[in-house]
């Protein structure tokens, strides 16, 4: 079989890993859809749906779990009987392989796969395949053709032509790679064999279009529903649940841009997870952040969050607080972190220095309250929620704690109060970004002085000698030694 010769990313360690094990074990497994795109997805880059004898899958469920592997939970109108998605990692380069693992494969409409057809015994003839380290079992062009063609039947409408349907888009280019050799034309014959009979399905090539015999195709259709036993009025309630199903999926995705963080995309078998990254600035702790939950977002239903009281975030009150108010006391460091005693005159303006204040502490704690509940309730519902930063109630004034002790008053208790509600709740992962200040104030010039960062240093590890688990991580790698790093504890987590 020919692959695409372009210049592609070599394949991901752990898929050689993998299919060497399987190999060894003699599991009876191979790709039957897509397999000019192998290239592709061995890279980590795209899916790569593979066929399992059904005698064989629970040895492949041990030797996938061996290599670190996970299964996920597909939103339900996605979901078949027969079909897992399975994501085996590779640390070295923080990404991960993407298998939809058929034991049978289902003909249908995209949300109703409902007729069990092909199974691993139904591929007459399956070619290993070198791909870089990796050998692999391939469906032979003919048998793979089959299989296209019944997908076609059940899926595609294409542009009619009297007799003929004019395949378009990922169709027409597989058929054309799979059947017709470099510029060939003319007419083919592909033979599918359904519940023991042979079923021809003809197809021509005229120019750059590939056309395929409509009555072919509606005698696949009938012999694939006669053996599973379908009803005579199947073909319209088949569209019906089809569709019903592919409104249901699109209202999810439109609820997911309206309320982020609703289910429509796939999670964890084992769960959500809650993931807070805590660092000096200038540790990178924002990028890490933005890197992992783009990485993780390809595949699974993420969320990310910040916890901070950055510029241009929270409620528009405390921003005109920040803006017109704690900016004209030189920083917010100095109106929070500076431990200065305060001179004997207590006149008007100190007054209301101490209200606003209070004002701000008061709506940063509550809108982190929000932010650290949401998280948790996110996670709880299956999603891999990334925070960026996290609360913390060991000291005043440092790293998203406290505002520094002012006089007590109602707000001040308020502020208190929350805190002490968000101590309750905790990330499944911690993770502690930690370096020397060089790096701090070479990324972050003037942002934090010696001593400032000496002090979230030691309160750092405070926190870790309270919390054990915290999982530390060396800042002064590159960017990708620490995202690789970030990911290993985050998929060993899940």
């Amino acid at each position: 079989m020919e692959y695409r010769s372009q210049a592609l990313a070599p394949a991901l360690g752990s898929a050689a890993n993998l299919f060497a094990r399987l190999n060894e074990a003699g599991v009876r497994y191979g790709i039957f859809k897509s397999s000019r795109n192998t290239l592709i997805a061995l890279a980590g880059d795209q899916d790569l749906d593979i066929l399992v004898a059904r005698e064989d899958y629970h040895r492949f469920c041990s030797i996938a779990a061996e290599c670190a592997a996970i299964r996920s939970i597909n939103h339900r109108s996605l979901m078949s009987p027969g079909r897992e998605d399975w994501f085996v990692p590779d640390f070295e380069r923080a990404k991960y392989l993407h298998l939809d693992v058929h034991v049978s494969v289902r003909l249908g409409g995209k949300f109703n796969k409902r007729y069990p057809c092909y199974s691993y015994d139904d591929i007459n003839r399956w070619e290993l395949v070198t791909v870089g380290d990796c050998s692999i079992p391939v469906a032979s062009p003919q048998d793979e053709a089959a299989v296209t063609l019944s997908r076609i039947a059940f899926r595609s409408a294409g542009d009619v032509a009297g007799q003929w349907m004019t395949l378009a888009g990922d169709w027409a280019r597989e058929i054309d790679e799979l059947v017709f050799a470099q510029a060939e034309t003319g007419l083919k014959v592909v033979w599918c064999r359904i519940a023991g009979t042979k079923l021809r399905c003809r197809i021509r090539k005229r120019g750059g279009e590939i056309q395929v015999y409509r009555r072919d195709l509606a005698e696949i259709r009938e012999a694939v529903r006669g053996q599973s036993g379908a009803t005579a009025y199947s073909a319209w309630t088949d569209q019906i649940v089809n569709g019903t199903r592919a409104f249901r999926y699109a209202a999810a995705r439109v609820m997911n841009r309206v309320i982020p963080g609703s289910i429509d995309r796939r999670r964890p078998a084992s769960g959500g997870l809650l993931v807070a990254v805590i660092a000096p600035d200038g540790m990178g702790k924002t990028t890490q952040v933005e890197r992992i939950f783009r990485l993780f977002e390809w595949k699974f239903c993420c969320a990310r969050l910040y916890l901070g009281s950055g510029d241009g975030r929270g409620w528009w009150l405390r921003r005109v607080i920040r803006t017109f108010y704690i900016r004209r006391r030189s920083s917010i460091r100095a109106a929070f972190l500076d431990e200065r005693t305060r001179t004997a005159s207590y006149g008007l303006k100190s007054r209301l220095g101490d209200v606003l204040l209070s004002i701000w502490g008061a709506l940063v704690a509550l809108e982190r309250y929000f932010r650290v509940r949401s998280a948790r309730r996110l996670a709880d519902g299956g999603l891999l929620v990334f925070c960026d930063r996290w609360p913390q109630t060991l000291e005043a004034g440092l790293m998203d704690g406290p505002t520094q002790r002012r006089r007590s008053n109602p707000l001040r208790r308020w502020e208190m109060q929350l805190y002490e509600r968000m101590s309750r709740i905790q990330p499944d992962v911690i993770v502690h970004l930690i370096g020397d200040y060089a790096i701090s104030h070479a990324r972050k010039p003037g942002e934090l002085s010696r001593e400032e960062f000496d002090k979230r240093i030691a309160l750092m590890a405070a926190i870790r000698a309270g919390t054990p688990q915290v999982g530390v991580i060396d800042a002064a790698g590159d960017v990708d030694q620490v995202a690789r790093s970030l990911f290993a504890l985050v998929w060993k987590a899940l």
